[in-house]
């Protein structure tokens, strides 16, 4: 039981650090290739190749961690290799882009949560897979529930933020009076939801295997044994 709840909090981890990573970068598309647009952000124009690379290595980063988030639902050795090495990624480039905003702009957020988060998340992991620890969180069942459980807990929580983000956010995405992290509410929204549904429908389908294997467990022990 321990292990497993160690296991679904990875997932659920790594999947908000997926969520993050695929939001963060999304929202430095504006200051990375558009800056001279907005005069708040004009101070950004020389460093717009910095945040060009930026942005797009962590939208992909963000991708290939969705799929490593999946991939956690069996969790082997392999499985959380790959997801250490993307977290280490999205450290790189929120490190770049909070070294560069605190220089400029004076402000590194919201892009000190992605880094944060990204770094619990990959101490967390580090620290499952010390001999002791990985020993007792490693997969040992194929019938285990722990993957969907975790994988459909983690949508959830990516869900939250990705339909929030327009408040979360817009403490430094207010310019010149218009909320830019509310720019694609509706897209935002349909993922968000998606996301949330289908964190839920996971979960159900679990509770729904568990307890239909409950039920023939239950039956199994009340039916005598035949006498021939």
């Amino acid at each position: 039981m321990f292990g497993k709840s160690l296991r679904i909090l990875a997932i659920v981890l790594m999947g908000f650090s997926a969520a993050m990573m695929v939001l963060g970068g999304i929202g430095t598309i504006c200051i990375a290739f558009w800056p001279e647009k907005y005069p708040t952000l004009s101070m950004m124009v020389p460093y717009k190749p910095i945040y060009q690379v930026a942005a797009i290595t962590t939208i992909v980063a963000g991708l290939f961690a969705v799929r490593a988030t999946m991939r956690l639902r069996r969790f082997q050795a392999r499985h959380v290799r790959a997801a250490i090495i993307i977290l280490l990624v999205s450290l790189a480039t929120a490190g770049v882009k909070m070294y560069f905003s605190s220089k400029v702009r004076g402000s590194v957020a919201p892009t000190n949560i992605r880094f944060y988060l990204s770094l619990l998340t990959m101490v967390y992991l580090l620290i499952l897979r010390w001999p002791g620890v990985w020993q007792r969180v490693r997969t040992e069942s194929p019938d285990d529930q722990s993957g969907q459980i975790g994988t459909g807990i983690a949508a959830i929580v990516a869900g939250i933020p990705t339909l929030t983000v327009q408040y979360w956010a817009a403490s430094t995405h207010v310019l010149q009076g218009v909320n830019y992290a509310d720019v694609w509410h509706w897209q935002l929204a349909v993922v968000g939801w998606s996301l949330i549904a289908g964190g839920v429908w996971l979960l159900l389908r679990c509770w729904s295997k568990e307890a239909r294997f409950n039920l023939a467990g239950d039956s199994d022990l009340q039916s005598p044994p035949l006498p021939f």
